[in-house]
């Protein structure tokens, strides 16, 4: 169902729930479960978030919606809203690898991390939940409007249309197209180059991010801790010496 590998300090999460990756309870269940064993993992620094075959994710199985048992809509939104939380509040740098296609609650997860960088080919990204049938859960749509910009969100919400690579750029679905063959090592460069940051003040920036325009003064007082740590001097001064070739004032 999800298979790991962690290579220098980056874990790639492979989902592999066939067919296509499309989410379920139990599926959506183990993949929070693998990204809190990540999270507590303190030899990881980063992780890339990938697919198998043609598909990064589906979507919710639909089927089993109109098919589940009693109760199951109201888990399977319980489940889907903590991981879609969850992946967009990992303290760490993540990035999606997607592989394929991103459908609805994939495409939801891709707009969950940092960066996504994009197979060329014939993968899609969308979300077509509105002519689905239903309406987006307040985790996701928050989510989707913090990741794309704001002039496309009535193209992308509520006409529903479907990218190849190029177009998901433009909309702000994803960062950057890579050929098939590279989409996990550039992921995976992205990843190393975001771990470089200190993870304190990743973290918080992430956090500030998420918060509304002007709520970020919540956050002042773990700023201004994190600014006068030992740790963030240390950081400044391999900054000054990379840059300006010295660390001190005195030349």
């Amino acid at each position: 169902m999800i298979q790991r590998n962690d290579d220098g300090g980056v874990a790639l999460i492979r989902m592999a729930h066939q067919p296509a990756n499309v989410l379920t309870t139990e599926f959506s269940d183990a993949l929070e479960t693998e990204f809190e064993r990540v999270r507590e993992d303190a030899s990881v620094r980063a992780a890339v978030l990938t697919g198998t075959g043609s598909a990064f994710s589906a979507g919710v199985e639909l089927f089993r919606v109109v098919d589940g048992a009693p109760g199951y809509v109201e888990a399977l939104l319980a489940s889907l809203g903590t991981l879609f939380a969850n992946l967009r509040d990992f303290p760490k740098p993540l990035v999606a690898a997607v592989n394929g296609h991103a459908i609805a609650g994939g495409g939801v997860i891709a707009c969950a991390c940092d960066y996504r960088v994009m197979a060329s080919g014939k993968g899609r990204v969308g979300l077509p939940e509105l002519h689905v049938g239903v309406p987006f859960p307040a985790v996701a749509l928050d989510i989707v409007r913090g990741t794309i910009p704001r002039r496309h969100h009535r193209e992308v919400l509520l006409l529903g249309r479907s990218y190849g690579p190029e177009a998901a750029v433009e909309r702000g679905f994803v960062d950057e197209v890579v050929p098939a063959d590279q989409v996990i090592e550039r992921a995976r460069e992205i990843a190393l180059e975001l771990a470089a940051i200190p993870g304190r003040t990743y973290d918080l920036t992430k956090r500030q991010l998420a918060l509304p325009s002007g709520g970020a003064g919540e956050l002042e007082a773990e700023l201004r801790t994190i600014w006068s740590s030992a740790d963030t001097f240390d950081h400044i001064r391999g900054y000054l010496e990379r840059t300006l070739g010295r660390a001190s004032a005195t030349r």
